[in-house]
């Protein structure tokens, strides 16, 4: 499962500096060897950090999927002597949220509906699901050193100011991989039919040598970004008070979340139901048993899911490929409204049904993340519950014809 139900995203416009920006300039493009000087001393300045708090904030725009989000996030992380898994103990909190981890124990605390969720010794899954820990000083303490020694990265570096603030650019590509959560190099899966040269820039102040933002970009949508900007740093601040950091601190104002309902399994038989089926003459409606006697691909998503949009011309693909006499995509959208339903049938024009009012099927379905895939057979039997795995999906569906 590629995106959480829990990444949510609000607050402050910071345009790209690396794209034009008017209160930014590039000036003078320097030579190879002094990027590697800038990085040593980004490097060195990361690794003297024993604690560190700063606000995160990071903007995301997907402006063909008609997707534009934010979200700060006031964070403290301290470095010093930890060797668990992501080499650190932090504090984050938002709008409705505060998170931490102790250095053995994880909890979270929901403000919304008073409830905490506690993980004992979790597992690095749960560090990487952490949007503030993604491109963040953790994520660069541990990239830096293999940017600095990869050879075979493209590099470029420039300067540039912003606000009067003058600053290090420095461009980067990589190919056929990305940058992982904490700071590791991820190769893109197999089925991945976008373009995999991935560029980024670093934006290191001049005064203090630490990052200021860190851009995403992508090779064949040159509108659209992901970008961390680090807001009010400070390198020594006050630690929070020991208690804190229990858990055992909020067990008495704050609720144990119960835990989600598990994902339909393979081997049932779901019942019927109806939901609002959208084209773009008129809208109608559709239940599951319209389509007893063919395949039923049931395709869970929500538009701030990037997973998601970028699976609509494989859906299209997909339908097209076995014919809707033997398969049915139903594409069901768990939150967004009608305007947004109508905007992707208009840019896609699905050869699949899109339905949308799914948030109550996909509850009682337990989907636990978008997207999630569930296959019924002719019968209507379950014979898939699971992510958006392309070959096991095509595999399914032939077994099944």
């Amino acid at each position: 499962m590629q995106h959480t139900k829990q990444m949510a995203i609000t607050a402050i416009l910071f345009a790209l500096a690396a794209t034009g920006y008017p209160h930014s300039r590039e000036k003078v493009i320097h030579k190879d060897k002094d990027i590697q000087v800038v990085l040593d001393k980004a490097e060195i300045q990361l690794k003297l950090l024993k604690s560190v708090s700063y606000t995160y904030h990071i903007e995301l725009l997907y402006k063909e999927e008609h997707y534009h989000n934010q979200l700060s996030i006031l964070s403290y992380i301290n470095f010093d002597g930890h060797n668990n898994i992501p080499a650190c103990r932090f504090q984050m909190k938002g709008n409705s949220f505060f998170s931490c981890f102790n250095g053995a124990d994880y909890f979270s605390l929901n403000e919304t509906d008073k409830t905490i969720d506690i993980h004992k010794q979790p597992d690095s899954a749960l560090f990487e699901r952490q949007t503030a820990l993604n491109s963040s000083f953790v994520t660069l303490r541990n990239f830096l050193p293999v940017l600095k020694q990869n050879g075979s990265i493209k590099k470029s570096i420039s300067d540039t100011v912003i606000n009067q603030q003058e600053y290090y650019a420095v461009k980067f590509e990589l190919y056929d991989q990305y940058l992982g959560y904490l700071g590791k190099l991820e190769k893109f899966a197999d089925e991945y039919t976008g373009n995999k040269t991935k560029p980024y820039v670093l934006m290191i102040s001049k005064k203090t040598f630490l990052p200021f933002k860190f851009i995403t970009k992508f090779k064949d949508r040159e509108e659209d970004f992901i970008a961390v900007s680090f807001l009010d740093i400070n390198t020594d601040p006050a630690p929070p008070n020991d208690s804190s950091w229990l858990y055992t601190t909020y067990t008495n104002e704050y609720s144990p979340l119960t835990p989600g309902k598990p994902l339909i399994a393979v081997g049932a038989v779901p019942d019927n139901w109806r939901l609002p089926l959208y084209t773009n003459v008129k809208t109608d409606s559709t239940t599951l048993y319209d389509y007893r006697g063919k395949i039923v691909m049931l395709d869970f998503w929500i538009k701030s899911c990037g997973p998601c949009l970028a699976s609509f011309p494989y859906l299209n693909e997909l339908q097209e490929k076995f014919g809707t006499d033997k398969l049915q995509i139903l594409s069901i959208n768990a939150e967004d409204g009608i305007e947004d339903i109508a905007f992707f049938y208009n840019k896609h024009t699905p050869l699949y049904k899109m339905l949308f009012e799914g948030k109550e099927l996909a509850e009682n379905y337990g989907v636990p993340a978008y997207p999630t895939v569930i296959i019924l057979d002719k019968t209507g039997k379950i014979v898939y519950s699971n992510g958006l795995d392309r070959h096991a999906i095509e595999n399914i569906i032939r077994q099944n014809l």
